[in-house]
């Protein structure tokens, strides 16, 4: 049975929409290699997107004026974005605004795997002085 010609177009603008996507995420992926280690295991585009945006906003950022910036490292410290990543996804908070130095800190490796994507009271206080900013 032959499909009416618009389930065709819908089913060829959604390709198309997942291309450019995939595209974006290529280009901030060459131009931030560490990214790509970071959104590997998202099946989602939008969320890997949305992802690669925050880092490639928060490797932006002047890290080193943060405290502990000169003991980054896999074993040492992390760079911790206090409101997490996840929830400003699910809250549709702009990667401008998670990426900023505001939302940024470098935590010893143990404690940034152990808060994972929680919400904590710094959390909290991040997420009032990031949504104050303008973009």
């Amino acid at each position: 049975m032959n499909r009416p010609l618009k389930n065709k177009k819908k089913i060829v603008n959604k390709d198309n929409i997942s291309e450019k996507i995939k595209k974006e995420i290529r280009v901030i992926c060459k131009k931030y290699p560490k990214i790509k280690q970071k959104i590997k295991n998202f099946k989602d585009l939008d969320k890997k997107l949305y992802y690669a945006m925050v880092w490639e906003v928060t490797e932006s950022q002047p890290l080193h004026i943060l405290e502990n910036s000169d003991k980054r490292g896999w074993r040492n410290y992390h760079l911790d974005h206090i409101y997490p990543i996840s929830m400003g996804f699910k809250e549709k908070i702009s990667p401008e605004k998670i990426g900023n130095i505001k939302n940024l800190r470098f935590i010893h490796f143990e404690e940034n795997i152990k808060k994972g994507s929680t919400i904590t009271s710094d959390s909290l206080k991040s997420l009032r002085r990031i949504k104050r900013l303008i973009k």
